[in-house]
């Protein structure tokens, strides 16, 4: 996999799990608009871009005549908590059999007070279609359960299995400030929804 551009870290996980996964029947990213807007310049695959908040709904389109495809879209806190909530909750409801990645980052707008504050994956849970949810860290040493937790979900999708919704909770900083251990106290890493045991494996 080549990439033209530096990426931040949540891209270079979904990198290095395509690259485990190594899909033969091609694949497709679905960017937001907004920071992430230029991924599609530093991979050698597929990106197509969604207006705001729309990217499941793209890439459930995409899916549908694109069925061996690959397909997943890459959102951060301003695209899916705030603009694109009831898409990604309609595209689970449905059970898409695409993957959502959500980047959220704990010194994003939407995350900097309680108030603002969506768990999407305890409110997608209570949803009885999708087959995989699942909420992890990722820190600046440490990185190896997102990757797991992407893969897992990409492996699930080429096996035709139903939506699966991976919320990467990057830490940056001091792991063990107050504010991290707090941040971390209301949003704990934690497999939701696991219909196929992935985890177990």
């Amino acid at each position: 996999m080549t990439m033209n551009f530096q990426p931040d870290s949540v891209q270079t996980m979904i990198v290095e799990a395509v690259d485990e996964v190594a899909p033969k029947s091609g694949i497709v990213g679905v960017a937001p608009v907004s920071c992430g807007a230029f991924i599609y310049d530093g991979f050698d695959f597929d990106f197509c871009q969604s207006v705001p908040g729309c990217a499941p709904a793209v890439a459930s389109g995409i899916k549908r005549v694109r069925p061996n495809a690959l397909v997943f879209t890459y959102q951060n806190s301003i695209d899916l908590a705030a603009a694109g909530i009831s898409e990604v909750l309609h595209a689970a409801n449905r059970g898409e059999n695409i993957s959502v990645i959500y980047a959220n980052s704990d010194n994003s707008e939407t995350n900097s007070s309680e108030e603002s504050r969506i768990k999407i994956c305890e409110l997608l849970s209570g949803i009885n279609n999708p087959v995989y949810i699942t909420r992890v860290v990722a820190t600046e040493k440490d990185n190896k359960a997102a990757i797991k937790a992407i893969k897992n979900a990409f492996k699930l999708q080429l096996e035709n299995k139903g939506f699966s919704f991976i919320e990467i909770l990057t830490v940056v900083g001091d792991e063990e400030s107050k504010e991290v251990k707090d941040l971390l106290a209301e949003f704990p890493p934690k497999v939701f929804v696991d219909k196929c045991g992935v985890e177990k494996a």
